[in-house]
Parts: structure tokens; C-alpha cells; sequence
């Protein structure tokens, strides 16, 4: 699951950029299994957490580009992160652990989140890849050059239509990340991040990572999750993909919204799909499909709810998941 476009639309993304994509390879499901990709996301995977690094990095999104600055440090066993848009409206992201905070200059106002401390802003990739084999290939490319620096590059290939496909490079001197591609269903690029420059130290570079705005002369708001039980969800999920499984039920409040809503997560272990509930207001409803860069949406009311399904996954997914909810007492389920 791929962190960064939640940060960028929180930093205001926006410039153009585009590529050929390339030819989705045939034999995928015969790829299965291949231990050399798997082996080479899971050092980039570590390099992440263990190296301390800074750069800037260009995110990509419905043909416009976001410039930041992304600066990553380990100091006493607890990571740092801070990523900084290079554009109007100026805005950054810390993450300290678990620590999540988001930086509005222009409201002077901070909101806090707490998220699993092992996910990164950039590449967030699952810790293990045990049966994800049964849903993606992993595929060892050419070598290019990202940043002046010589990269491995790997497909991620999904085999079936329920899922987006990714590209990496990655550096083979560092095991760093220097590019990323999200793939849609037809092989092209919705998502795209790649550093322009790339700085690796040995010390943990503390001020770096610290914020550069003055954290006690803003506002603080922060979001609220509560952890349910599965069991005792209200719903039945009867149109699932294979391979996605609820990973997730909680409550989660959130400002500038008076009321928490439930939120739902499914999970195949690398692509994530959300189902939010959410009280249905007075005003005329519209069921409808929408898309906002990688992540697609669709909406629809459900015996007095209303219920919105997203993930960086095809339309054809959030479309079927949907269909397949149904309003059902915990009680009540056989």
C-alpha cells in the first residue's frame, strides 16, 4: 500500500509528466513465486527503515507534479520522516514513530494521527510477501539510471483485473527506492514518484526531520479511532475479490466532521480497499463512480446509510464490493 498520494493531496499536488508504459508481460501467472523480485523489494523494504537519507522527490498525479523534499532519519530505534511540498500552498508532514502530523501554514493548524509506526511516506510495502505470490508475479527488469544513480528495476504484476500493477527502481548501491509507478488495469502509469536527488549519510540528520514550523503557535486538532471487534460488524461483505480480506473495523472521527463513521479495511497484503459508512443527510443523494488520481470511489446508499467504497484499485473493484454490502445485525448473521 502506497502512502504517498494520501500525503501529497494533503501537500496540494499539482505539473505535467507522462511516459510510454511498458508491455505487461503474458506469462505472468506462470512468474509466480519469482524469489529474485521478492528478494530485492524486501532489501529496499529494510534499506528504508535502516538508512537515514534526504532528497527531493517530483509525485506525479492526473498529469501534474508536485515537487517536495523528503527527508528520512533512525535515531534510538524510532524512524523520522519529514516530507515538505516545494509549492503553494507550502505544507509538511512529520512523522515521528507512530506519529502522524500534518501542517497547514496558511490556517496555522496541525492535525495529528496516529498510524502503524512501520509505514513509510513513500514505498509502503508489507513486511512479509508469504501469499502475495498468489495474486502478483515479481519480476526482475533491466537496470537504468534514476538520479544519476544506477537502479534494479521490478514489476509487480497482478494476475487478475482486481488489482493495479507496479514498477520500481530501485538503487543498487543503497537498496533505496528512486522510482515508483503505480499501473492501471491497461499497463499506465496513474501514479508516479521519483527522486531528482539523493543524499545518503551515515548520522541521522535530527534537524532535518524536525518541522520547520513552530508546532506551538498552531492549532492542534486530531483524529480519533476506535478499534472494533470484526465480529461484531453490522455488515456483510458479499462480493469480495479473492485474496481481499477485512484486515480492519473501526470508528473513526476526524475533524471537521462532528460524528465518527465506521471504516471497514480489506487487504490482499499489498493493495488496500476502504469502505466507509457514514450517516445519509437530507439532501438529494447521487450513486455515483468517481476518480481522483490512482484512487477510484464509488458511492451508493444502503438502508439509510450511505457507503462509499475506494482504493488504488480498478473501477470495476469498488464497483463490485459495493454491490456485494449488505446492512446485517451482527446478531442476526448465521
Amino acid at each position: 500500500m502506497v502512502r504517498i498520494r494520501v500525503i501529497a493531496a494533503a501537500l496540494g499536488a499539482v505539473v505535467a509528466f507522462g511516459r510510454l508504459p511498458p508491455s505487461r508481460a503474458d506469462d505472468a501467472p506462470q512468474a509466480l513465486g519469482a524469489r529474485a523480485g521478492v528478494e530485492w523489494l524486501s532489501n529496499m523494504r529494510n534499506a528504508m527503515v535502516r538508512l537515514n537519507y534526504r532528497g527531493l522527490v517530483a509525485y506525479l498525479k492526473d498529469d501534474k507534479v508536485n515537487s517536495m523534499e523528503f527527508v528520512h532519519g533512525m535515531s534510538n530505534g524510532i524512524e523520522h520522516e519529514r516530507l515538505t511540498s516545494l509549492n503553494s500552498p507550502m505544507r509538511e508532514i512529520v512523522r515521528d514513530g507512530d506519529l502522524v502530523r500534518f501542517f497547514f501554514p496558511e490556517t496555522k493548524s496541525v492535525m495529528t494521527e496516529r498510524v502503524p509506526s512501520n509505514h513509510s511516506f513513500l514505498v509502503d510495502l508489507p513486511e512479509s510477501f508469504v501469499g502475495l505470490c498468489d495474486y502478483y508475479a515479481f519480476l526482475v527488469g533491466g537496470q537504468e539510471y534514476v538520479a544519476q544513480r544506477r537502479a534494479q528495476s521490478i514489476d509487480i504484476i497482478p494476475v487478475d483485473d482486481y488489482r493495479y500493477g507496479r514498477k520500481l527502481w530501485i538503487d543498487i548501491e543503497s537498496h533505496l527506492p528512486l522510482r515508483f509507478e503505480l499501473l492501471d488495469e491497461n499497463n499506465r502509469p496513474v501514479e508516479q514518484m521519483v527522486f531528482t536527488s539523493l543524499e545518503i549519510s551515515g548520522d541521522a540528520p535530527a534537524r532535518g526531520v524536525a518541522p520547520a514550523a513552530a508546532s506551538d503557535t498552531y492549532s492542534e486538532q486530531s483524529s480519533k479511532r476506535e478499534v472494533i471487534p470484526i465480529e461484531s460488524m453490522d455488515w456483510s461483505l458479499d462480493s469480495v475479490p479473492v485474496g481481499f480480506r477485512i484486515s480492519g473495523y473501526s470508528r473513526i472521527q476526524q475533524p471537521p466532521l462532528k460524528h465518527p463513521i465506521e471504516h471497514i479495511l480489506l487487504s490482499d497484503g499489498l493493495s488496500s480497499v476502504s469502505i466507509y459508512v457514514d450517516e445519509l443527510k437530507e439532501e438529494p443523494f447521487l450513486e455515483r463512480l468517481k476518480k481522483i488520481g490512482a484512487v477510484n470511489a464509488y458511492t451508493r446508499k444502503i438502508d439509510g446509510f450511505v457507503v462509499t467504497v475506494m482504493g488504488e484499485v480498478p473501477p470495476k473493484t469498488v464497483q463490485m464490493i459495493a454491490n456485494g454490502i449488505r446492512y446485517q445485525k451482527s446478531n442476526e448473521k448465521p
